[in-house]
C-alpha cells in the first residue's frame, strides 16, 4: 500500500468521523496539522518506516486469509 492509499483511507475515516459526529472539525484539523508537522520533523522518516512496516504486515495478514 502506498502513502497515497493510506492518505485516502485516513481521509475517508475523517469524513466518516465527522458525519457520525465522533470528532468535531476543530479536532480533525488539529490532528491533520499534527501529522503534517510530525512528518516534516526529523522523526518523520522513522514514523514513515514504522507505518510502512505495519502496513506491509497488515497486508500480509489479509492476503493469508
Amino acid at each position: 500500500m502506498s502513502v497515497v492509499g493510506v492518505a485516502v483511507i485516513l481521509g475517508l475515516v475523517i469524513v466518516l468521523m465527522l458525519k457520525l459526529r465522533v470528532a468535531r472539525a476543530s479536532a480533525v484539523i488539529v490532528c491533520i496539522l499534527f501529522g503534517l508537522v510530525l512528518g516534516a520533523s526529523p522523526v518523520g522518516d522513522l514514523v514513515y518506516s514504522t507505518v510502512s512496516k505495519v502496513g506491509a504486515w497488515a497486508a500480509g495478514m489479509v492476503e493469508s486469509l
